[in-house]
């Protein structure tokens, strides 16, 4: 049925991408996706969480890639239970924890989430961090900020600054400020098309080329305002080139003291990075950036690279 939605120009273009497979593809982009969610460590010990979780008959899994992840593997609605409400548990989904893990956040460090609404992810940094160094989290949107306030103060979390800034001017507000940065863009969101079917519908290359665009700026804002030795994950949750391999490509281009570390995630599975399309040769360090497909951990697809400024 999802085939229906799809439209002749999106299915040219997965047609063309190296070692995609179409039909599981269909078929995960067919099913929901599986219902994650991570254990808050800032209010309760992990254990005492999940057996107040055990007491109430749901079953879950660990996730292997992220500290404190879980995958629940019964129809139970997490969203409406206390443990949810008081900020005990937050929902996520597996596969968009590997960010953050990746770019692994220390106590100490002072992060920048620059695309941080509704908070998914500045609440996992923030776990990290287990009270120490500075986050901020930022968003443009201020509608989109209630809910990123809303649930940093679930999550109990204190030493945040948020802020409402367009990404591009932190290097010249701050300079090379920050010992971490995660750019978690803004996309085709083609990762998650089983969340809503209308994002195959109303797909177009016209929207990608705008996104790619403000990518590769909120890229090269990220890495101006890293201190030297730092360390960014720019990550979508979509599958194109020009959303993800062209916009990489491009930083490391234009900065000669970028470059790209691998990324080493227990468990994860994914292509590696392209480094050619369209008879284009893309830098060979793309190679260590990784290629998550839906149905590689039966999740949400991403695109997740980690990139160090040398010095």
């Amino acid at each position: 049925m999802i085939q229906s939605f799809i439209r002749s120009e999106l299915r040219d273009y997965l047609i063309k991408i190296p070692n995609l497979d179409l039909d599981l593809l269909f078929d995960c982009w067919s099913k929901p996706l599986p219902e994650g969610f991570r254990v808050n460590t800032l209010k309760l010990p992990e254990e005492y969480i999940l057996e107040r979780l055990r007491e109430k008959n749901t079953v879950f899994r660990k996730i292997s890639w992220a500290r404190y992840g879980y995958i629940l593997e019964t129809e139970f609605q997490l969203g409406t239970m206390i443990e949810h409400m008081l900020g005990l548990i937050y929902l996520q989904g597996p596969v968009s924890m590997a960010p953050v893990e990746a770019l692994d956040p220390s106590p100490g460090d002072i992060i920048l989430d620059m695309c941080a609404a509704p908070g998914s992810k500045s609440t996992q940094i923030s776990q990290l961090l287990q009270g120490r160094g500075v986050l901020v989290a930022n968003d443009p949107i201020i509608d989109r900020c209630k809910a990123l306030s809303s649930n940093l103060q679930k999550f109990g979390v204190y030493n945040v600054v948020i802020t409402t800034l367009d990404g591009r001017v932190f290097p010249k507000m701050v300079g090379e400020f920050f010992d971490k940065v995660l750019v978690d863009a803004p996309c085709s969101s083609l990762g998650i098309v089983s969340k809503d079917w209308r994002i195959v519908k109303n797909w177009s290359m016209d929207n990608v080329y705008r996104l790619s665009r403000l990518q590769l700026q909120l890229l090269r804002s990220a890495f101006d305002c890293l201190k030297p030795g730092g360390a960014l994950v720019y990550s979508t949750c979509t599958l194109t080139i020009e959303e993800n391999e062209l916009v990489v490509h491009n930083l490391l281009e234009s900065r000669d003291n970028a470059y790209i570390e691998e990324i080493k995630l227990d468990g994860l599975r994914y292509e590696e990075g392209l480094t050619e399309w369209n008879n284009l040769r893309l830098n060979e360090e793309l190679l260590k950036s990784l290629r998550i497909y839906p149905y590689h951990n039966s999740a949400e697809g991403f695109y997740i690279v980690k990139i160090r400024k040398s010095g």
